[in-house]
């Protein structure tokens, strides 16, 4: 008997534990939604970071010739941007990629767009779609990708040098899985002979390694390029969504406070969390606009560019965006 009411004793003081502790976390989640909201990192990025103000209109109508894709209500289109942005020298997004999510299966495609891609831009004449952004920021950019291809992203992220350092740095570093051996011009800090070599197998990086690799363009093409950022993007992917990745979420979370500027809202990110939390690489296509789709092409003012096959990189848009 003495034992039931000494058992009983200490389900009830566990029981008054539990309450206590269920309305102390309560109150400190309420009082940080409310009063303390605008000091924490988590609701500044859902209040203070989205571009709210960027107003698109509605998709123009293609050049002569393009189709434009029909809208899926459940795929979405997302632009992921990379720029060489530095105080008072402008930018240029040299990195592009249409990613394509499809919230019912969770599965996605990628595809990347060379930088030197020759396109019609809006108000402006033609030009480097890589010069866009610059030009008139994402509402161009989504317009000129509707004129040349007929595709029209209405969200988008893009992240800075610095971002991505810090990205890298945060996860530790990445381990690339490449096919291929990658030699070219680099930094005195990373080696003192300013020469740098990476690959074939499997690599580790550190971020300033990692930004070398997915930059360099001395001893290589815009299609190399691609193919690096692919494979760093993929080892950003595969490090975030092990455990110790996870953990590092809220740290990644400033980071994109700072080093990334997007329109894209919380709500909006939910396709991209499904695909994150069950991730699997096989689920994700990867595409790029190669050198089979484009030809090379000198201005008269001298610059090489790429000039688009349409009705090609129309063909690999269709299969990107098309979702079984």
């Amino acid at each position: 008997m003495e034992y039931n009411k000494k058992r009983l004793r200490k389900q009830l003081i566990l029981l008054s534990f539990l309450f206590v502790t269920c309305i102390l976390s309560s109150s400190i989640i309420f009082l940080g939604a409310t009063v303390f909201r605008s000091q924490l990192p988590f609701f500044q990025l859902i209040d203070g970071e989205v571009l709210a103000d960027i107003q698109l209109q509605p998709a123009p109508s293609p050049n002569p010739g393009v189709v434009s894709f029909e809208s899926q209500s459940a795929v979405n289109l997302y632009l992921i941007l990379g720029s060489d942005y530095r105080p008072e020298s402008g930018f240029r997004t040299d990195t592009i990629l249409l990613a394509a999510v499809d919230s019912r299966s969770g599965k996605a495609s990628v595809v990347s767009f060379p930088r030197d891609l020759w396109v019609s831009i809006p108000g402006f004449g033609e030009g480097r779609i890589n010069t866009v952004m610059q030009k008139g920021g994402f509402p161009l950019l989504a317009n000129t990708l509707q004129t040349n291809f007929g595709v029209y992203p209405t969200q988008y992220a893009m992240i800075n040098m610095d971002g991505f350092l810090q990205v890298v740095d945060t996860l530790d570093g990445i381990t690339i899985n490449t096919e291929n051996y990658t030699a070219d011009a680099c930094d005195g800090s990373l080696d003192p002979d300013r020469w740098c070599e990476v690959g074939p197998g499997i690599v580790s990086l550190d971020s300033e390694l990692a930004l070398w690799y997915v930059r360099a363009r001395y001893n290589s093409s815009d299609f190399d390029r691609m193919r690096r950022t692919q494979e760093v993007i993929k080892a950003v992917f595969a490090k975030v969504v092990t455990p110790a990745g996870m953990l590092k979420i809220p740290q990644l979370m400033r980071i994109y406070e700072s080093g990334v500027e997007s329109n894209i809202n919380p709500d909006d990110l939910l396709p991209l969390v499904r695909v994150g939390l069950g991730f699997n690489l096989d689920d994700v296509r990867w595409y790029v606009v190669g050198s089979d789709v484009v030809t090379s092409w000198t201005t008269a003012e001298g610059a090489a560019v790429l000039l688009p096959d349409t009705p090609a990189i129309q063909a690999i848009l269709q299969e990107a965006l098309t979702f079984d």
